[in-house]
């Protein structure tokens, strides 16, 4: 905003007017330096007076545009029905029943969005983008446990305030919360602003690029001094605080809570506006983010404090608020349940009215009844059982007494009124009607197909609700990186490492919430975990059977896991009946360096043959057990043998290893040797025997085969050089050629003839 600078002006014909009034503050350069400083103890009276009636006027315009908004607001807090109270329209005494198909929906939003948002280990992690090595991840870890603490501990109203913004946010379309650091308390704070003590400029498209916005506060005189002996406020208002002009979306509220402000609670309103200025104490050519605090009454401003953080170059201003929306609209603020089903609430609340009047119509019938007709006790209903005289005078009463034609509850009216319900419950969740009937559907990849369709709108809600956490969390870490710098953790880190606050709560980390979007009901939850314990039977390998237990009972809401499933026993060094008996209870056992080999392994393989023992039936679970740990104390034995011979480990262990490998062979021959023989593995044997025995009698054969077809792929080959030679000499028709060749070619018949002899001749060796 624009501002007149607190100087005279000269007239038109040049003349200079000084008023000789009290001179302005001495700036004190130092103090002005400090940048959490209250800037309005350094600026002009006349200066501070243009900004307060600039606020105002602010605060006010944007109020009036958005006052069709409040009224629809007050329409759907009206449709609640948290107020019971007596109606007296269309008739004295007719139904007052409102619908719960608004507050219902509401309140199963309410349910499911608080354990989304705020798990029972706390509503932040962490999230490392980039390369990840061992110092990001101890650092990640700390960051992340810390944020939970302050969240869960510290912060005491954090869980508070989040279940009554949840509230907000599907009836109003949006809900506030403002995270700031309370100097008195010490501590990060949290707190929800509801949507009337919140106004925004009517053209702001989110609070980022909003041009103002303003909280309303209200303080009685005890706050309002501890404000200002604390220094949050200058000591400038002397007036005293006066009844409170309530907004009314707050007078509503307080109507169907059935209270009332008290007509002697008087209060300081004060408004609490983020905007842009130009002050010349900061040297800035353009307008920069202040906070300005304002009495309303006294008009008087409380604080000017810069709005970026210290350690910013850019002065970028610093949202403290973070908007959550149920569903994004097309303005500023978002849609509700009172925008989107308001209509259908109200439709719903006068069917059911009507049908119920329309019952105690035909219930309780009137008419008319002839002037001379008297009936004792008057026009009273008369009661079940009841019988009463009447003077007719000789009338007959059928014909002095007309009814009037009142009807039954409408069929088409109730039926009307169902489908209007079931219109409006579209927005519920039908999550756990679709599990309890999730046996009709078949296996659990049906069952989540079917939840994932039918959640998509609350999934979708509840991403823009972690985007909305994301950025109150991240405010959170800021908060803790600046005031609490160079303080130590105080509780004991597990990693022992040196780091403070002001060392972990760098702003190279990005948070985001702690529970998953994409599984936005606690039965879409459940039935992907039934998925994953099926694929775990199948593919046992690949899980880690105790963590996705656990996972799975912490999904279902168990408290106390350490007390459902204790961390796994470890093996200790034992004799070896306490082995044995620790074994047959299911515990584990190991072999250990230095104990007595030859011991166990003859006591474990004892009780193994004892056909009381080991060989027994209840005893066959654990045999493997055992005959496993009799390994593991052969195999110590040969390495630390090996090792006392002066061996290094690694070459103990292969000795040992060859040395065992050895004993089995030998002893898988052993046993063989003394099997009884069976027939058809002896047959089988020779048969195999007799074929090898053929096969090595027909080698001479096969060579001999070899043999002579090489020698006929070499005379094939000798063959076609001859008949190229003789194509040439008969091209070039050279008779003494043809005589050489004629003789070439007797001489290769006679080849062929000596080769046809000495292949009868091969053959008939070979047989």
């Amino acid at each position: 905003m624009d501002l007149p600078p607190d100087a005279n002006a000269p007239a038109a014909d040049g003349s200079l007017d000084v008023a000789l009034g009290p001179p302005g503050p001495v700036v004190d350069e130092a103090a002005v330096k400090d940048h959490y400083v209250n800037l309005a103890d350094h600026l002009g009276d006349r200066l501070l007076g243009d900004i307060a009636n600039t606020t105002i006027e602010a605060v006010k315009v944007d109020l009036e545009s958005r006052s069709d908004w409040d009224a629809l607001i007050v329409r759907g807090i009206e449709e609640l029905g948290l107020k019971i109270e007596d109606v007296s329209e269309p008739f004295q005494g007719a139904c007052n029943a409102t619908h719960p198909l608004l507050i219902e929906n509401i309140v199963k939003f309410q349910a499911k969005a608080i354990h989304e948002l705020v798990p029972e280990t706390g509503p932040a992690r962490t999230r490392i983008w980039g390369t990840v090595n061992e110092e990001k991840e101890k650092r990640s870890r700390r960051m992340q446990e810390y944020l939970n603490y302050t969240a869960m501990e510290r912060m005491s109203e954090y869980y508070d305030e989040t279940e009554r913004m949840l509230f907000a946010v599907p009836l109003m379309g949006s809900g506030f919360k403002k995270t700031y650091y309370d100097t008195g308390l010490s501590r990060p704070v949290s707190e929800f602003v509801s949507a009337e003590q919140f106004v925004v400029s009517f053209n702001a498209p989110d609070l980022r690029r909003a041009e103002r916005y303003t909280h309303i506060l209200y303080r009685t005189k005890e706050q309002f001094e501890s404000d200002v002996a604390s220094g949050v406020y200058r000591d400038i208002v002397k007036s005293d605080p006066s009844i409170p002009e309530l907004h009314e979306i707050t007078e509503k509220i307080n109507e169907m809570r059935g209270t009332a402000m008290p007509s002697d609670w008087k209060a300081y309103t004060i408004y609490e506006h983020h905007c842009s200025l130009k002050l010349d104490v900061d040297k800035a050519p353009i307008a920069l983010p202040y906070i300005v605090t304002v009495d309303k009454d006294s008009r008087k401003v409380l604080s000017i404090r810069r709005n970026w953080r210290k350690k910013d170059p850019k002065k970028r201003k610093i949202v403290w608020f973070s908007h959550y929306k149920y569903v994004p609209g097309l303005g500023f603020y978002g849609l509700g349940l009172t925008h989107l089903i308001g209509s259908l609430a109200a439709t719903a609340t006068d069917t059911m009215r009507s049908l119920v009047d329309s019952g105690s119509f035909a219930n309780l019938q009137g008419g008319f009844k002839a002037r001379n007709l008297r009936v004792t006790g008057g026009d009273d209903p008369i009661a079940p059982g009841e019988w009463r005289d009447v003077e007719a005078g000789g009338m007959d009463i059928t014909k002095s007494l007309v009814p009037l034609p009142y009807k039954e509850p409408s069929q088409t009216l109730l039926t009307l009124h169902d489908r209007v319900v079931a219109a409006g419950q579209k927005f519920a969740d039908t999550t756990e009607q679709i599990i309890s009937d999730s046996s009709n559907y078949g296996p659990v990849g049906t069952t989540l197909a079917l939840l994932e369709a039918s959640t998509k709108f609350f999934s979708a809600v509840h991403k823009r609700l972690h985007s909305a956490q994301k950025h109150e969390l991240r405010l959170l870490a800021q908060l803790i990186a600046d005031y609490e710098e160079g303080q130590q953790y105080p509780y004991f880190i597990t990693d022992n490492s040196p780091e403070t606050f002001a060392g972990d709560f760098r702003d190279d980390m990005n948070l985001c919430p702690a529970s998953d979007p994409n599984t936005p009901s606690n039965a879409h939850r459940i039935a992907r975990n039934q998925m994953a314990l099926q694929m775990a039977q199948q593919y046992p390998q690949f899980f880690n059977a105790r963590e996705l237990l656990k996972a799975t009972l912490i999904d279902a809401g168990l408290d106390e896991l350490d007390k459902l499933m204790p961390d796994p026993q470890q093996a200790q060094p034992q004799d070896p009946l306490s082995d044995i008996t620790a074994a047959s209870q299911g515990q584990p056992i190991k072999a250990f360096p230095g104990q007595d080999h030859d011991a166990h392994i003859q006591a474990k393989m004892a009780f193994l043959q004892d056909p009381g023992g080991g060989g027994s039936p209840i005893m066959q679970p654990y045999a493997p057990i055992l005959a496993t740990n009799i390994r593991e104390h052969m195999m110590l034995k040969l390495v630390e043998t090996a090792q006392a011979s002066g061996l290094s480990p690694e070459q103990a262990a292969v000795q040992a290893t060859q040395m065992v490998a050895q004993q089995n062979v030998q002893q898988m021959q052993a046993a063989q040797q003394q099997a009884p023989q069976d027939p058809g593995i002896a047959l089988g044997m020779a048969e195999l025997q007799q074929r090898n025995k053929e096969h090595e009698e027909s080698k001479p054969v096969e060579a001999a085969k070899l043999m002579l077809k090489a020698k006929e792929l070499e005379l094939k080959g000798a063959q076609q050089k001859l008949d190229a030679l003789l194509k040439g000499v008969q091209i070039q028709g050279d008779a003494k050629a043809k005589n050489r060749a004629l003789g070439v070619k007797l001489t290769g018949d006679l080849i062929k003839a000596v080769a046809t002899q000495a292949k009868g001749k091969g053959a008939k060796d070979a047989e």
